[in-house]
């Protein structure tokens, strides 16, 4: 089986129909109630932590290891190169809070991305089993929503770094990127879903680890305001697709007009507009620290509210304040 195919079938695909609908089991057992089966989860990936031992190489390249019965070797758990940590992860609907442990190679030293955006990952996947389901050495990009959900919220705690093309297009060499574990329980995973190979089977949790190599920020609803810049400005620990300053039930992020009252998001934030040829700038989400003296726009306004306030971090923005056109 090629490689290009392996990657297509085994990870892109599998992650889609996975992230689509848990409830939909490929097993013809009935779906397993997730508090228990997330009990399970969670106690081997502790005895995994506490039995297995790590090796990163110069490259961030992980390998993980049984400790053997009179080895001296140091857990994952215990050793402090890279610390172990976790993330709680409240999921409402199945009203489980799931602890997903991480480990931070290095962070990364550039930018972030939202749990909405696209990244650029090389990756490796593992089961507890230490076996091997999923490897591309070369980044591939995914958008964080159409993947495993693990991966949505563990990766925008990494930075994307630098990368060299001087040589050429290809191959570039990237630096300073984050890199890091993740250890899943399977509902972050692909849950009742299994590969039709038999290569992951259901109820599985799941071991990455990851490189961020670049990203791209998204505008899903393109009215000129970043995803990622769509959240709700008082409680920042909401998920973009929870905040709808309208009520309306459509998440900011969707949602074209986002305070409903009829005028569209993009006009509402429109900053100048050229005389000569109608071209119009909108406001950025938040202003540059210095002027560009050669725009006819102030560049350190973002969009104000309705008194002009360009500054204070949680202004209600004019665009989320029905009563500011």
């Amino acid at each position: 089986m090629n490689k290009y195919f392996k990657i297509f079938f085994v990870f892109a695909s599998f992650i889609l129909l996975a992230s689509c609908n848990k409830s939909e089991s490929t097993s013809l057992e009935p779906l397993r109630n997730y508090s228990e089966q997330y009990a399970k989860d969670l106690d081997s990936i502790d005895k995994y932590i506490d039995t297995h031992y790590m090796d990163v190489d110069a490259d961030y390249n992980v390998t993980f290891t049984k400790i053997p019965s009179s080895g001296t070797q140091q857990s994952i758990r215990q050793q402090t190169t890279y610390p172990l940590d976790f993330k709680m992860v409240q999921n409402d609907v199945e009203g489980v809070n799931y602890k997903v442990y991480y480990i931070k190679l290095r962070e990364g030293t550039e930018r972030a991305p939202s749990e909405v955006d696209s990244v650029h990952v090389a990756y490796k996947g593992s089961l507890l089993s230490d076996t091997q389901f999923d490897f591309s050495p070369n980044p591939t990009w995914f958008q964080l929503q159409e993947v495993v959900p693990g991966w949505s919220e563990i990766i925008p705690m990494f930075k994307t770094g630098t990368y060299d093309t001087t040589e050429g297009p290809n191959p570039v060499s990237y630096q300073n990127y984050g890199a890091g574990i993740m250890f899943l329980p399977s509902a972050l995973g692909y849950y009742a879903n299994s590969s039709p190979t038999g290569s992951i089977a259901a109820y599985s949790p799941l071991i990455f680890s990851f490189k961020l190599m670049e990203l791209q920020y998204k505008d899903h609803d393109r009215d000129g305001i970043l995803s990622k810049d769509e959240r709700d400005p008082n409680d920042p620990t909401k998920k973009l697709v929870d905040y709808y300053s309208d009520g309306d039930g459509l998440a900011n992020l969707y949602d074209v007009d986002d305070d409903g009252d009829h005028v569209l998001t993009k006009t509402e934030i429109v900053q100048y507009t050229n005389p000569v040829t109608g071209k119009k700038h909108l406001y950025p989400y938040n202003g540059a620290a210095v002027d560009d003296p050669l725009t006819p726009w102030d560049d350190t306004q973002g969009i104000p509210d309705c008194n002009g306030d360009f500054t204070t971090p949680n202004r209600l923005r004019k665009h989320t304040d029905p009563s500011c056109n």
